[in-house]
């Protein structure tokens, strides 16, 4: 049985990345006005290039390489460039093409809300949203006759125990990433454009190993070789506050 209250819990990162989404817009208008068509290009850039494109990269890998998890080194190494390389390349590309009048400092900002924000929204709703519906089977005894057709019985017990050792304390883990990734969106798409702006693809090279190296420890814990997940929120905290200076500082250069 899963308690209430974990369940709950479960429906706050989901409901904050909402508001996480529509309070940036609302923050930054006050503060330095923002664009709507790079939050629209920013959003949809995101689905597009992380969802679709690099997704269907990742499962050519994986697929070529089952035993990837035994490898965590390698595979982190994979993992966080690939992320770099589809993400900073993305932006390069959409503030080169669709976004060719969009050069000041909002419209960074802007871009960064859009891909940052949507990217909250997205992933909250395909992992969370699972696990509540899962939840709910679960109590109500229905799991194993709904999802048993579907899947043999090993991946249905990891399915079910990622349910049972859902916690509180890992809904506010989701909560605080999010808060702490958005920053980083934001000082990203930042930096892509100043590359843009300048004719300097070297800062997009930088902001892809800045983005792989990020990425890089969590896949230990999507592995299981890093089992502390306050390890991974407290680099990603100062992660969030880096990118927090940078935004700030960044404005100067346009």
């Amino acid at each position: 049985m899963i308690s209430n209250l974990t369940i709950i819990s479960m429906f706050f990162p989901v409901i904050f990345s909402f508001i996480l989404f529509v309070g940036l817009i609302l923050f930054f208008r006050n503060k330095i006005g923002i664009s709507v068509k790079p939050i629209i290009i920013g959003g949809v850039g995101f689905f597009v290039i992380t969802q679709v494109l690099e997704k269907l990269l990742h499962l050519v890998v994986i697929t070529s390489f089952p035993n990837y998890a035994d490898h965590p080194w390698l595979f982190g190494l994979y993992g966080g460039m690939a992320a770099g390389v589809f993400e900073e390349l993305g932006r390069f590309l959409l503030f080169t093409w669709i976004l060719k009048k969009y050069r000041s400092y909002k419209d960074g900002v802007s871009f960064g809300i859009g891909w940052g924000g949507i990217e909250a929204v997205i992933l909250n709703l395909l992992t969370v949203v699972p696990l509540i519906i899962f939840a709910f089977m679960m109590n109500a005894g229905t799991f194993e006759a709904t999802i048993g057709s579907q899947m043999n019985s090993h991946q249905m017990e990891l399915l079910r125990n990622s349910v049972l050792d859902h916690s509180v304390l890992d809904s506010f883990y989701i909560i605080i990433e999010r808060l702490f990734v958005v920053f980083l969106q934001i000082a990203l798409s930042i930096l892509v454009l100043y590359a843009v702006l300048k004719k300097k693809f070297s800062y997009v090279v930088l902001a892809i190993f800045i983005h792989a190296a990020v990425d890089f420890p969590a896949v230990f814990y999507q592995t299981g070789h890093l089992t502390q997940l306050w390890i991974i929120e407290a680099y990603l905290a100062v992660i969030a506050f880096l990118s927090f200076i940078f935004i700030k500082k960044a404005k100067h250069w346009f």
